[in-house]
């Protein structure tokens, strides 16, 4: 698409050249904010429910420190460039970095382990409490230790299902 500017052409370059953009990106940005927030252009930007299949190669120019911390934070949350630019653009939430998340696992892991144990030993104390059998205090405290074993083995059936999902399919 061409524009033709007539009389406004110098200010338009000194208007972009003031805020630092090239005299493309100052009329898109014109463009948009006389079509109104219902345009196409700028719906188009709000994060979508689901990601189109199609997948469009972008070139970017942009300053050399710039596209060192565009390629330095996509590795660091192990996304593509692509992925990362364009959840930046449609706001969608960035993950953890991958060694937060890896870190996150090893934790989750280490504490259903844990877990793991105390319900071995929350079942051998509702044994004994059965085999004792002596009073009724006895008997509601071996119930409520079955509602607390529950409790555990909900949450490591829970914590083994996330631990069994891959990275990469979440």
């Amino acid at each position: 698409m061409t524009i033709d500017l007539r009389g406004i052409a110098d200010a338009v370059r000194a208007a972009a050249t003031d805020r630092n953009q090239p005299v493309a990106a100052f009329a898109r940005d014109a463009l948009v904010a006389a079509a109104g927030p219902c345009s196409l252009a700028t719906s188009r930007l709000e994060p979508r429910v689901q990601r189109s299949p199609c997948v469009t190669k972008l070139h970017l120019r942009m300053h050399a420190q710039e596209a060192e911390a565009l390629i330095i934070n996509a590795r660091l949350l192990g996304l593509s460039y692509g992925e990362y630019v364009g959840r930046l653009v449609v706001g969608t939430p960035l993950p953890a970095p991958v060694a937060q998340r890896d870190a996150d696992r090893a934790a989750l892991r280490h504490s259903t382990d844990q877990l793991a144990v105390l319900s071995g030993d929350i079942n051998a104390v509702i044994r004994m409490v059965r085999q004792a059998k002596g009073s009724e205090a006895a008997r509601e405290y071996g119930d409520s230790l079955r509602g607390l074993e529950a409790d555990v083995r909900r949450h490591l059936d829970l914590a083994s299902r996330l631990l069994a999902v891959p990275e990469d399919a979440r």
